[in-house]
């Protein structure tokens, strides 16, 4: 699934949430398959007035059926999900995301809305079946891409944690967030985003170039600021925080949407960011 990254406040993010809902009227029923080394994979549903309905992945590894069921876990998308086919995006995949030689099955999906959620649901041989795990995008999504050239994907996207923490939906900015898929991980996943700088910066100097908008615009500012003090951190640049949110309240930049942020905020964002693992 590609990343539907918000650039950034006002039109797209407004954009985003009225063509997602349409995108998804009518959908018909279908399916796609993939393969990879002995494994086959066949992700099939039902056509919905709203997205799909009574999704189903069926997995066959050396012509055993080993995984027949929901792709999603808590029926979250019995009905209304979207699994986007044609052209180079596609909901299903099997790719060796761990380089150990056993391919895994991906399947995204988008459960509908304007704020969420994309899904990432991985599928691991472990041994006599298949273990499920999810990750949840919210609403920027990820692509699946070897950022390092090492032979092992990293999934790249934005920290969601970041959306609608500070302000409003539609003036959110987060940082960005790369994981490699780790079974042995407490989680299944790592944090490996700080071995791709140059991202970060990317990600930095979009966040001030739209900061410098919404200055021009009277608009609110702070998750803007948020994401970049993130993006400092994340560089090592943490001596640069403190100092560069002082310039920052001096100019004027920290705005709600009614005006001068309250003078908690600074503390708050600076705990937000050590309980998200920044600082």
């Amino acid at each position: 699934m590609r990343a539907r990254r918000r650039r950034r406040a006002f039109a797209l993010a407004v954009g985003l949430a009225l063509a997602l809902p349409s995108a998804a009227l009518a959908d018909a029923g279908g399916s796609v398959s993939a393969f990879g080394g002995p494994v086959q994979a066949t992700l099939s549903w039902q056509a919905a007035d709203f997205g799909v309905k009574d999704p189903r992945l069926v997995v066959v590894r050396a012509g055993v059926t080993l995984y027949d069921g929901s792709p999603v876990g808590d029926d979250r998308c019995s009905i209304g999900c979207i699994f986007a086919v044609g052209g180079a995006v596609t909901p299903l995949k099997v790719v060796d995301l761990d380089a150990d030689g056993e391919p895994e099955v991906v399947v995204d999906a988008f459960t509908g809305g304007a704020h969420c959620c994309s899904l990432t649901e991985i599928f691991r041989f472990t041994g006599s079946a298949y273990a499920r795990l999810e990750a949840d995008w919210g609403s920027t999504g990820y692509t699946l891409k070897d950022l390092d050239g090492d032979g092992r994907p990293e999934l790249s996207g934005y920290d969601w944690a970041f959306e609608d923490a500070f302000t409003s939906h539609a003036a959110s900015f987060e940082p960005p967030l790369v994981l490699v898929y780790d079974p042995a991980a407490k989680t299944g996943f790592r944090d490996v985003t700080r071995r791709f700088p140059a991202l970060v910066r990317k990600n930095a100097r979009d966040a001030l170039h739209t900061l410098r908008r919404a200055r021009r615009q009277h608009y609110e500012t702070l998750g803007i600021v948020a994401a970049y003090v993130a993006d400092l951190y994340l560089l090592g640049r943490g001596r640069e925080v403190r100092p560069y949110l002082k310039r920052a309240r001096k100019r004027g930049d920290l705005r709600t949407i009614a005006g001068r942020a309250p003078r908690s905020y600074e503390s708050r964002l600076l705990k937000f960011l050590h309980k998200q693992g920044y600082r």
